[in-house]
């Protein structure tokens, strides 16, 4: 006599298997696309901020540039509207006896919720001696 070998009656998956399976790949899914998310939102405010600050930085060395006296009192404001960082720049001159204060505000106006920055810089007017 030949004895035969028995197949095992269980041979693949059971449908059971396969949707317990698929439910826990659904939920790790899930929480790999919420911190996917979170990821790309804070690398946009981080690239927002670096932004408003290159503004304000390119705004502070031209002022610094400026010889003392040479501003005049007033207001100045700029006006962005293209992309990459649409924004308003106002700088504010106040000159009282020989001191000038300089006060710039850059303010994102795009769809980034960060907040304004504000700067302001002192500076001392020499006054030559004509005698």
């Amino acid at each position: 006599m030949i004895k035969q070998k028995r197949r095992s009656a269980r041979a693949g998956f059971s449908l059971i298997e396969l949707m317990i399976a698929v439910v826990v790949l659904g939920f790790a899914a899930a929480g790999l696309g919420k911190l996917m998310l979170s990821a790309t939102q804070a690398g946009r405010h981080s690239g927002a901020i670096g932004y408003r600050t290159a503004v304000l930085n390119a705004e502070v060395s031209r002022i610094s540039a400026a010889l003392p006296g040479t501003l005049s009192d007033g207001t100045t404001t700029t006006t962005v509207t293209s992309a990459p960082f649409p924004h308003t720049m106002s700088s504010v001159v106040a000159t009282s006896g020989t001191a000038q204060t300089v006060t710039i505000t850059v303010t994102p106006t795009g769809g980034d919720a960060i907040a304004a920055v504000t700067r302001t810089i002192q500076r001392t007017i020499a006054i030559t001696d004509p005698f």
